[in-house]
């Protein structure tokens, strides 16, 4: 509704300025469903005898429906779907362990059950929690691979390009070009988005992120090359002018 918008508009107008987006689409609302058929993956209760094999349904789910988004037509488009899903490397999950004299229980993305945190100075209840981000939400769950699960969120990426480029300096999964986000910054206003959002990044980490990722775009991919080599470039120079000058004011 009204308050989705305001939300929106208010991401969109930290790079670029707008006083309105286009409304959420079919494609938006696909994206919506990968990204929770990707949460799902990290579901623990999928991971008994009988429901296991959902996993690989629930992949294949991701990677049909990432297949079937079409990258951003235009810089307008890409802007309106990265104020959409702008913070969803964001996402956490609160996992819980609770100890106490007698054993020890483990809890992912619920609390614990209150029946076991009674008593806690006669039976020496401890409670550590730990927040898990998005990226890490893949690992220790039976039946699930964790490079399965990166790669599945590196793919949903690509498809909200200018957010892929607003997280380029994430530890995972590893930034890397792809041609939706090559074809952001093939236009000269795409070029300028994409440097805003690297902007708001650590600007060694993210001048850093581009040499490495141009440098592992293929060779016989020349022109996708040149297009990554020449964007880092840019950047570089940008950042290093800008530091320059906030360093002698």
């Amino acid at each position: 509704g009204s308050r989705i918008d305001v939300v929106r508009v208010r991401v969109a107008r930290l790079v670029a300025p707008v006083d309105a987006l286009p409304e959420l689409t079919a494609v938006d609302w696909a994206l919506l469903a990968a990204l929770n058929d990707l949460l799902q993956l990290t579901n623990h209760e999928l991971a008994g005898v009988l429901t296991r094999s959902r996993y690989p349904r629930l992949l294949a789910s991701v990677r049909d429906l990432c297949e079937l988004v079409p990258a951003p037509a235009d810089v307008a488009t890409a802007l309106s779907r990265h104020a959409t899903f702008a913070r969803v490397l964001d996402s956490v999950r609160t996992d819980a362990v609770v100890v106490w004299w007698t054993g020890r229980a483990s809890f992912r993305g619920q609390p614990p059950p209150p029946r076991l945190l009674r008593w806690r100075q006669l039976r020496n209840v401890e409670v550590e929690t730990r927040r898990v981000g998005l990226a890490d939400m893949g690992h220790g769950i039976p039946g699930l691979a964790p490079p399965d699960f990166t790669d599945a969120l590196a793919l949903w990426m690509t498809r909200t390009p200018l957010t892929d480029l607003a997280t380029a300096t994430r530890k995972s999964p590893p930034f890397a070009w792809s041609a939706s986000t090559l074809a952001v910054v093939a236009t000269p206003p795409g070029r300028s988005l994409a440097y805003r959002v690297l902007l708001r990044q650590p600007h060694d980490l993210a001048v850093a992120t581009l040499a490495r990722a141009a440098r592992e775009v293929p060779p016989r991919f020349g022109r996708a090359r040149a297009i990554a080599e020449s964007f880092a470039s840019e950047v570089a120079a940008g950042i290093k002018l800008l530091d320059e000058r906030s360093g002698a004011a």
